[in-house]
């Protein structure tokens, strides 16, 4: 692999990036928090680790795979000499495009709730295999694997560990009622606004629907309000940018669209019982 000494160095128009890690590059890469451009796959083929996503630390061993979205913090510490990974990564506009995210988002809240799996070694050398084919035909002249290849590749990818959370679920999900299409489609929605709203009706609006039907329906389905569900995003990223970055409180504050600092604190308060300055400063 070659050396990538910053996400910032690589390419904007990058689509699809893959790889095998054989002189520790992604243990140096993600020494530090970094917040992900994109999305990763990383899969560990060697040694162990341990990888915090969005503040949470999980245990990557051979044969474990995290999945790490766009916009969240990710940390790789405590790994052994010989720790060596497989990895594809895809750019957040790619995934995001509506053909990508309408597969994605079915799976989108396990693995928020489990990004790290461990894998049967055989599905293991099969997600290896692919990654190592994929890297071939990369490299192939003439664009082997042209751009809109790459939604198919990321669709696979989502859709095979889709099944694995399935299986790990126990059954079958039941196929979508039109309540829980309604869910599915805020959570793609909020994902791709919270920061910048946090009305109601902004996503009532966005789907066609009264602010009054919208809530009810995700109450009745979630068992959490509308007002919940676009928190969790807002203080998940706020705790991130408070732990893993040098950022002001107000240049936090002002990346999430709050109007000052004051209005931040309290809203911050309200829901995690501290202020960002104890949160930053807590043990």
């Amino acid at each position: 692999m070659k050396r990538i000494n910053s996400l910032e160095s690589i390419p904007e128009n990058t689509d699809m990036l893959t790889g095998i890690d054989l002189i520790g590059n992604i243990k140096q890469l993600f020494k530090n928090p970094v917040q992900m451009p994109g999305c990763l796959f990383l899969l560990c083929i060697r040694g162990n680790c341990t990888i915090t996503i969005h503040l949470n630390k999980y245990k990557l061993e051979k044969n474990t795979i995290a999945i790490v979205f766009p916009h969240q913090f990710v940390q790789v510490t405590e790994e052994s000499e010989d720790c060596r990974f497989a990895f594809i990564g895809f750019s957040q506009k790619l995934i995001q495009s509506p053909p990508l995210f309408s597969r994605m988002i079915e799976y989108t809240p396990s693995i928020f709730e489990e990004p790290v799996i461990e894998l049967r070694t055989d599905v293991a050398d099969i997600f290896y295999e692919y990654f190592k084919l994929l890297m071939k035909a990369i490299r192939l002249p003439n664009a082997f694997v042209k751009d809109e290849q790459a939604h198919l590749i990321c669709s696979q990818l989502i859709m095979g560990l889709g099944n694995i959370y399935k299986q790990r679920e126990g059954n079958e999900r039941p196929r979508y009622n039109r309540n829980q299409e309604i869910v599915k489609q805020l959570i793609r929605i909020v994902i791709q606004n919270y920061k910048l709203e946090r009305n109601i009706s902004f996503y009532a609006e966005k789907m066609h629907l009264s602010p009054q039907h919208l809530s009810t329906t995700i109450k009745k389905t979630t068992g959490k309000t509308l007002t919940d569900i676009i928190s969790t995003f807002v203080i998940r990223d706020a705790q991130a940018k408070l732990r893993s970055t040098e950022l002001t409180i107000q240049e936090i504050a002002y990346s999430l669209n709050f109007p000052d600092i004051s209005f931040f604190g309290k809203y911050f308060k309200r829901y995690t019982g501290m202020s960002p300055k104890q949160y930053r400063n807590m043990e």
